[in-house]
């Protein structure tokens, strides 16, 4: 008899140990299940998805939601959930314990996860909250699962401010030429990221009356001082998460031109595209707003 090839092989142990990882996980499921509440039919909620555990909240489905990654940290009352794992990845015993009906994922790697989490009882969500449009639809795609169980968040104002930021015209001649960098060390200076044309901080920018800078651009390149310089920005929105990295300084912008302002925004609304993008909106307004003569 001949010889199995090597790939053959190596084929069949991942697809063992594949089988393996599956029938661990229905064990671990087992196990939990006496210990959660399931007498009732209400969803048992993990989220791994910042945004989508605020929209969750915004929905009025807190009480349904058991665990949380280690960055959705907003409600507050989500900050003191259970943590299953961080945005990628997540922890099977953790998980298992909570004993979810349902689990929120981010859209790119629900089809990878989606075996795991039904081995563990779980229904796979795709949390997609990419701009305006699709934190509305999202909003409504959890409406459609948890029927009779939402409140009437989605179907109020929030819903006419988030479409008119999705439907925001191109900024008028003259508006102030904004630049959003989202992620840099906080010093000596080293390439930043700015958000491209077709980010939510883009829809975003445009509703409150600015122009993108970096508009020409694809998601979130790395930008050197030249670069930036060459982009001629009158503002600079300096984002960083709450509790991440000093506040912008003189050393760190020190490049730039004395008339560019430089604006820390350290709000968690500014970091994620949430049902919180009015919130940011206002934030930038604010921030180009001639001073009160008061």
């Amino acid at each position: 008899m001949k010889p199995r090839p090597a790939g053959c092989l190596a084929l069949a142990l991942l697809a063992l140990g594949g089988a393996i990882m599956v029938a661990d996980c229905r064990a671990l499921r087992g196990r939990a299940e006496p210990e959660a509440a399931r007498a009732d039919s209400a969803p048992r909620i993990v989220s791994f998805v910042p945004a989508a555990t605020e929209m969750l909240f915004a929905l009025g489905l807190g009480s349904n939601v058991v665990g949380r990654s280690r960055f959705c940290d907003w409600p507050p009352e989500a900050a003191g959930l259970p943590v299953a794992g961080d945005l990628l990845t997540l922890d099977e015993r953790r998980v298992a314990a909570l004993a979810p009906t349902h689990a929120v994922v981010y859209a790119s790697d629900a089809q990878g996860q989606a075996p795991l989490l039904r081995a563990l009882g779980a229904e796979p969500v795709e949390g997609r909250t990419e701009g305006a449009a699709s934190i509305v639809a999202f909003a409504d795609r959890l409406g459609d699962l948890f029927p009779g169980r939402t409140n009437g968040f989605a179907a109020g104002p929030w819903r006419a401010e988030m479409l008119a930021i999705a439907a925001a015209p191109p900024p008028p001649p003259g508006a102030p030429r904004a630049l959003v960098a989202v992620s840099h060390p906080d010093a000596p200076w080293t390439d930043a990221f700015a958000a491209g044309g077709d980010t939510f901080y883009d829809e975003v920018l445009r509703a409150a009356g600015l122009s993108n800078a970096l508009s020409s651009a694809r998601g979130y390149p790395r930008l050197t001082p030249e670069r930036m310089l060459a982009l001629a920005p009158e503002i600079v929105f300096d984002v960083l998460p709450p509790g991440m990295g000093a506040p912008a300084g003189g050393d760190y912008w020190s490049f730039l031109p004395p008339d560019v302002r430089v604006v820390p925004l350290r709000d968690s609304a500014a970091v994620r595209p949430g049902p919180r993008l009015p919130a940011l909106r206002d934030l930038l307004r604010a921030a180009v707003r001639p001073p009160s003569d008061e």
